[in-house]
C-alpha cells in the first residue's frame, strides 16, 4: 500500500513538472552583437507548437518549428525581445543589436607610390604561394602565386606592397610578407633560356623549358589557346624581353598547371583528354576529386535548428564518392569523417592523385546583413574559364533534378576553385539560413539526389568533352 502510494505521487509529480525550455537562438550567438546594416535576421528554433514573438510581433514557425525572422535597424542599440509560450510556459531572452552610424562622407588618405631612382632593386620569393596581384591591394584580382626562389626586379613601392618591374604593359604587384628585404644590386643577370624538350606520360603532356635562373611566369587562357609567358628571358630565336610560347588546342582547354622541378626547369603541363570512353560507362578510370567542405572546428554555417554545414556536405559528399565508384571513377577525396583539413592541403591531394576533375560540396551561407527569404537557391562557381562549361552543367542539373530555384554560376575566387589543374569547381547545394531549402537539406533523400545529379553532371561533361551525349 505504501509503495503504491509511493509511486502514484512519484507520476504525479513528474508529469506537472514543467517541459523543460526549448527557446534556442542560433543567431546572434551572442546576447549582444553589432550589425552595420538596415536589417538583419534572427535564427533558432522553439517547440513546433509554441507561439513565438519579437518585440510583440507573431514570428512564423516552419514544420519542425525553426524559425529565421528578419528584423529592422535603427542606428545605436536596438533591443530585441523574444518570447516563446507553450503549454503556459513562457520563456524569454533578450538581444541587443548595435548598428554604428557611420559618417556621411569618409576620408581615405591616398598611400603615394615611391619609386626606386637608386639602382637595381631586387628580391626573392620566400614562401610558396606568393601572390602577385594586379593592383596594390589584397582586394585586387590574382594573377599568380609563385613558388619559393623566383628572383624579381622592383620598379618601386606603394604602402605594403612593390610593383614588379617586368617588360610589358602589365602592373604586377606583390605584397612584402612575400619576399625577401629589397636590395640594390649592381647588374641585372642575363637570364637564358637554354633547351626546350617535350613528353608524356598517362595524364600529361609535358613541356621543359631550362634556364639559367628561376624567373616570374604568367599562363593565361585565351579561348583554345594557352599562352605561357616567362619573363626577362631571351633565346637565339627571341630578341624581345620576354619569351612567349602559345599552346594551340583543337578540343576543350583541361587542366594545365606551371612549376619548377628539383632542377629549376620550368615544367609546363596539361592534361590530356580522357580517350576510348564506354557511351555506357563514360566515368571508368577518370579520376576525379572530391571535396566534402569545413570539417572539425570548422563547422561552415549553421541553421536554424542548430545542423552544421559541414555535417551535410560530408553526407553528400560520402554518397557521390560511392556512386563514383561503383561507376568505376578512380577517386580521391579531402575527408570520408569530421576532420579538420588545411585548404590548401585539399588541393594537393586533388592534383597528387592526378584528379582530371575537382568538385568541393558546400551549403551556403549568408552575411547578416541580408534578408535571407530573398536568398535561395543552387548556384556553382568556378575561377579559372576551363571550368566554365563543367559549372554550367553541373549547376543547370542541380537546379532541375532537385527543383529549386537557378542562381547561376559565378567567377569566385576561392581557394579550391583557383587552382588550373584540374578542372575545379565548388557547389553551393542550397541555403541553410533559408528554411524551406534548410528543411530540404536535412532530408536524406534530398541530400542522395543531389549527389545523383552531380555524379550525372560529370558524366554529361565527360561525354561532352568526347562529342557524345548521354
Amino acid at each position: 500500500m505504501i509503495r503504491r502510494t509511493f509511486l502514484t505521487l512519484f507520476f504525479a509529480l513528474v508529469y506537472f513538472i514543467p517541459a523543460e525550455a526549448k527557446l534556442d537562438i542560433v543567431y546572434p550567438s551572442s546576447p549582444e552583437v553589432t550589425v552595420n546594416s538596415p536589417i538583419t535576421f534572427i535564427s533558432g528554433s522553439s517547440d513546433v507548437n509554441s507561439n513565438v514573438t519579437m518585440n510583440s510581433e507573431p514570428v512564423r514557425l516552419w514544420d519542425d518549428g525553426i524559425f529565421v525572422h528578419v528584423i529592422p535597424l535603427n542606428y545605436g542599440v536596438n533591443t530585441v525581445n523574444i518570447q516563446s509560450v507553450h503549454n503556459g510556459i513562457t520563456e524569454k531572452k533578450v538581444l541587443k543589436i548595435k548598428r554604428n552610424k557611420l559618417s556621411d562622407k569618409i576620408s581615405v588618405k591616398q598611400v603615394p607610390y615611391i619609386k626606386n631612382e637608386t639602382g637595381i632593386l631586387t628580391a626573392e620569393t620566400i614562401k610558396d604561394r606568393a601572390t602577385v596581384r594586379s593592383k596594390p591591394s589584397g582586394a585586387s584580382s590574382r594573377i599568380i602565386d609563385l613558388p619559393k626562389g623566383i628572383i624579381l626586379y622592383l620598379d618601386g613601392y606603394q604602402g605594403d606592397y612593390y610593383k614588379i618591374k617586368e617588360f610589358g604593359n602589365n602592373e604586377f604587384w606583390i605584397h612584402k610578407i612575400n619576399i625577401s628585404l629589397p636590395q640594390i644590386v649592381s647588374g641585372k643577370n642575363n637570364i637564358k633560356l637554354y633547351s626546350h624538350d617535350c613528353y608524356s606520360d598517362k595524364n600529361y603532356e609535358y613541356h621543359k623549358f631550362s634556364l639559367s635562373q628561376k624567373v616570374l611566369y604568367t599562363i593565361v587562357q585565351e579561348g583554345n589557346k594557352l599562352r605561357l609567358t616567362l619573363y626577362g628571358v631571351k633565346n637565339n630565336e627571341n630578341n624581345c624581353n620576354n619569351f612567349d610560347y602559345t599552346f594551340n588546342y583543337s578540343g576543350e582547354i583541361l587542366g594545365y598547371d606551371g612549376y619548377y622541378d628539383k632542377d629549376g626547369n620550368f615544367i609546363f603541363r596539361y592534361a590530356k583528354e580522357p580517350k576510348d570512353i564506354d557511351i555506357s560507362h563514360p566515368l571508368r578510370n577518370i579520376n576525379i576529386f572530391i571535396d566534402a567542405g569545413h570539417g572539425g572546428k570548422d563547422k561552415g554555417t549553421i541553421g536554424p535548428g542548430r545542423i552544421y554545414e559541414k555535417d551535410i556536405n560530408l553526407d553528400i559528399a560520402s554518397d557521390l564518392i560511392k556512386m563514383l565508384k561503383d561507376a568505376g571513377a578512380n577517386v580521391s577525396y579531402s575527408r570520408d569523417n569530421d576532420s579538420s583539413v588545411d585548404l590548401y592541403k585539399r588541393t594537393d591531394i586533388s592534383k597528387n592523385n592526378n584528379a582530371l576533375i575537382s568538385i568541393s560540396i558546400h551549403c551556403n551561407s549568408l552575411p547578416y546583413g541580408k534578408n535571407p527569404y530573398n536568398y535561395h537557391g543552387v548556384e556553382v562557381h568556378y575561377y579559372n574559364d576551363n571550368a566554365k562549361m563543367l559549372a554550367q552543367i553541373i549547376k543547370d542539373n542541380l537546379a532541375n533534378d532537385l527543383s529549386i530555384r537557378d542562381n547561376g554560376i559565378h567567377k569566385s575566387s576561392f581557394a579550391l576553385v583557383r587552382p588550373t589543374n584540374p578542372v575545379s569547381v565548388l557547389i553551393e547545394t542550397a541555403y541553410m539560413i533559408y528554411p524551406e531549402e534548410y528543411i530540404l537539406l536535412k532530408n536524406k533523400y534530398f541530400r542522395r539526389n543531389a549527389a545523383k545529379s552531380i555524379k550525372k553532371s560529370i558524366e554529361e561533361y565527360i561525354l561532352y568533352l568526347n562529342n557524345q551525349n548521354l
